[in-house]
């Protein structure tokens, strides 16, 4: 990684901040993993175009051939390394790399080089507009295979991301992709720093997926840091520290050491059954969006995925995943969670949340647009491809799919005959299927939760997304900072909705759980047994905190506990009622999440 003209290296102990993309403190030596070619512009003659044109078909074919041995590289490696490989593949030759490189050299008379390098310029640019972090994110893909396409048409080698990696280096990149991430941990590193990307990058993803401390989106790191120099990587405080002085480097390698122990002995409640100490089942599930995710979630003890995100075939492609493509990711996922259930989820997309592949307006405000289950229902043929999918895979395990942001009965209605259409086409085109899937509805809406009652008759289970209630439940945008006060799990409004449901669901026998932000934070764990939900699906490194305190409570001081919470008049109240009642109860980790939230 070259230095900018003009940037200096900095001199004895610096800090950088980034973002929090995998959480986790690693500390080694700086590995500069790689090179961005730089590209100037160099315009050709109209009587060169076709030996041009011919140069760039060379190119992708050459890189083909690079993308080719390196999925026989990852052999055995995970089931998202092949998927992310063939997505490269589709990048490679697709509208909006290669079709507009060529339309620049031809059109424009630009050199191969710099028609690739304009072409990727605006997808940048593209993407960059996006609102939503998780689609923004996407673009890292695009970089990567762009890379490679200039360096072949430049000449240069094949970059190598692991090359000359030594084990334990902490490897500082300028954009790394989640291919080369791949790689870089079968090198041994155990860090990873990148001028770009984001927490929902595939990248990001990745590396959750393997434990590896990563922050992004540190600017100009890569000009001030040497290669070899000493490197603390903080992923859960989203900071890197270089050439630390002793006093910092004890420091985290305790805190590096406390961590470790405090996994080894999160990690040893595994096997322990989430159960309440007078003897209720808490069940315990996972939110996951891609195959390592699965992988991950049932080593840390989920007993099922309540929530498979389904977003992750339709990012970064300018056409739609296939009918086929959805089934084998489907089957793929219920094989890596080994005979637990998979619940899938629908396509949340619309608004602004829509991958390249599909069109529609935002509207003036996308948060109350077309999107999720009424994206849905407005383009039913998307719909009815991930639903015949479903329908097939349906025969290789316990599967059991959920439609987002049903607001009222009549949607529901609608969407379960789009069901039966799909049931019967595939009956009549005698394929194998399973027509007995249990299909579910997300409660998002306060309007959802004042009609569970309906609900419930109308579909085999609930699942409440908390983080979209609490949005609509007080009218603010969960991504507009300037009310992000109003964002509380805690306010006793919300408690109330959620009383609301658990009180439906029992009085009607029905399955419900909560797969939001709240199923995963521990400190509002008794809150939620409390109030009568036995069902709770989160990022997977939450289960074994939130699995503690199922295990040291009994239902009686959870209710308790509920009941005096319900009784408050606004959020304060009820953090200051879960500080006297946890503090000290469990482990040190949960007490830092405590002083965490009175710092709030």
């Amino acid at each position: 990684m070259a230095t900018p003209a003009g940037t200096p290296m900095l001199d004895g102990m610096h800090r950088h901040r980034g973002v929090s993309a995998s959480g986790g403190i690693a500390i080694g030596p700086a590995y500069l993993a790689d090179v961005r070619v730089v590209i100037t512009e160099r315009r050709i003659l109209r009587s060169d175009r076709p030996a041009e044109l011919a140069r760039l078909a060379d190119a992708i074919e050459i890189a083909a051939g690079q993308i080719d041995r390196l999925r026989r590289q990852l052999a055995g490696a995970e089931g998202t390394a092949h998927e992310l490989i063939d997505l490269h593949r589709v990048i490679l030759r697709s509208p909006e790399l290669a079709d507009e490189s060529r339309r620049l050299i031809t059109d424009e008379c630009f050199a191969a080089e710099w028609a690739v390098s304009r072409a990727l310029e605006r997808i940048r640019s593209v993407f960059a507009r996006l609102d939503d972090a998780y689609f923004r994110d996407r673009g890292s893909d695009f970089e990567a295979v762009g890379e490679r396409l200039l360096r072949t048409l430049l000449g240069l080698p094949e970059a190598a991301p692991d090359r000359g990696a030594a084990r334990g280096a902490i490897a500082v990149s300028g954009g790394v992709g989640p291919l080369q991430l791949f790689q870089l941990l079968r090198a041994g590193v155990e860090g990873i720093v990148s001028e770009g990307g984001g927490a929902t990058s595939h990248a990001a993803i990745v590396a959750r997926a393997f434990d590896l401390p990563f922050v992004a989106g540190v600017h100009q790191v890569g000009s001030q840091i040497r290669p070899g120099a000493i490197l603390i990587v903080d992923g859960t405080r989203g900071e890197i520290i270089v050439e630390p002085d002793g006093d910092t480097l004890q420091l985290y390698r305790a805190r590096a050491d406390a961590r470790r122990e405090r996994e080894k002995r999160l990690r040893a409640t595994r096997a322990s059954p989430s159960i309440t100490a007078d003897g209720v089942e808490v069940h315990l599930g996972a939110n996951v969006e891609s195959l390592p995710g699965v992988s991950a979630a049932i080593a840390a003890g989920a007993e099922s995925i309540g929530l498979f995100r389904t977003e992750f075939l339709y990012l970064e492609r300018a056409d739609l995943p296939t009918e086929e493509e959805h089934y084998q990711d489907a089957v793929a996922a219920l094989k890596a969670a080994g005979g637990l259930p998979v619940t899938f989820r629908t396509l949340d997309l619309g608004g602004d949340k829509l991958p390249p592949a599909l069109k529609l307006s935002a509207g003036a405000n996308p948060a109350l647009g077309v999107r999720s289950a009424r994206f849905s229902l407005q383009r039913p043929d998307v719909l009815k491809r991930q639903l015949r999918a479903f329908y097939r895979a349906g025969t290789a395990g316990p599967l059991r799919f959920m439609f987002p942001l049903v607001t009222t009965v009549a949607e529901l209605g609608r969407l379960r005959a789009i069901c039966d259409e799909v049931r019967a086409e595939l009956r009549a085109e005698k394929i194998e299927h399973n027509p007995a899937l249990a299909i579910g509805v997300m409660i998002e809406t306060p309007s959802a939760v004042l009609t569970a009652d309906h609900f419930v008759r109308r579909c085999d289970f609930l699942s409440v997304g908390t983080n979209d209630l609490i949005q609509y439940a007080f009218a603010a945008d969960r991504d507009n900072d300037e009310v992000a006060y109003l964002q509380s799990p805690l306010h006793p409004a919300v408690l109330r909705l959620l009383r609301s449901l658990a009180e439906t669901a029992r009085e009607a026998a029905a399955s419900i759980s909560i797969c939001g932000d709240m199923a995963g934070d521990p400190l509002l764990t008794s809150i939620l047994v409390g109030l009568g939900f036995r069902e709770l699906s989160m990022e997977r490194s939450r289960i074994p905190l939130v699995k503690q305190v199922v295990r040291g409570s009994t239902v009686a001081d959870m209710e308790s506990l509920a009941r005096q919470a319900l009784a408050k008049e606004d959020e304060a109240e009820v953090r200051e009622l879960i500080q006297t009642r946890l503090a000290g109860r469990f482990s040190a980790e949960i007490d830092e999440i405590l002083a965490g939230q009175d710092a709030a």
